[in-house]
């Protein structure tokens, strides 16, 4: 048969108090429900990337363009030559400027410039860590387009957690990155997302709200 307190401690000593808060604490606990708590990593709070040490023949594959170009298999062909990472595409290659973050300087088709950012489009600086933020200016031009333009980009590591593309599931760290852009005096502006997993030792994932001709995801990859 279960016993029942009442819990009132109204007069007596205070021995007999103490007994009464007791029992009537051990009663709430015993009849708490179980409570499910979140699933939270305290190591991926504390999670840090630095900067990886790319493998000339790594090969990336992805579904959607890559810097608006539609190519999609990219493999390294340099390590450090003149201080960039070279990934080539068919006739296409990008220069990724090894003491900046691995971030992107340019694409050329053969011997012409498709595509520059002077210094480079800050899009991840190492190391990356929950909560970490950067902003920097660029300024950029665009052979396709026959267009010039600068840009002022603000980002924050927003989270770390998994992130599912066509290459399977990763744990990424989440970058959320605001660019202000101006051509002549026209301005406007334009929100990323991007997933960059340490495992892949890259982005995996970049969604862009606004133009979704930067829209990609890994398909497969290879060290």
């Amino acid at each position: 048969m279960q016993r029942r307190f009442k819990c009132n401690a109204n007069g007596g000593a205070f021995g007999r108090t103490l007994i009464f808060l007791t029992m009537c604490l051990a009663t709430s606990v015993a009849s708490a429900q179980v409570v499910e708590l979140p699933d939270i990593s305290l190591a991926d709070e504390s999670t840090i990337a630095e900067q990886p040490i790319p493998k000339l023949g790594t090969v990336q594959e992805f579904v959607g363009p890559v810097a608006t170009l539609h190519c999609s298999r990219w493999e390294v062909v340099a390590i450090n030559q003149n201080g960039y990472l070279v990934s080539q595409c068919e006739q296409f290659k990008m220069f990724l400027k090894v003491d900046q973050s691995l971030n992107l300087h340019k694409v050329t088709a053969g011997k012409d410039d498709a595509l520059i950012f002077e210094p480079g489009y800050p899009t991840i600086e190492f190391p990356l860590r929950v909560g970490k933020r950067w902003r920097k200016q660029y300024q950029a031009y665009s052979a396709i387009e026959g267009l010039r333009w600068e840009g002022d980009v603000k980002c924050e590591v927003a989270d770390y957690g998994n992130v599912e593309v066509a290459a399977g599931k990763f744990k990424a760290f989440r970058i959320e990155c605001h660019d202000n852009w101006k051509v002549g005096q026209a301005a406007s502006s334009i929100n990323t997302t991007h997933w960059y997993a340490p495992a892949a030792q890259g982005i995996v994932k970049t969604l862009s709200y606004e133009d979704p001709r930067w829209n990609a995801e890994l398909k497969s990859y290879s060290h």
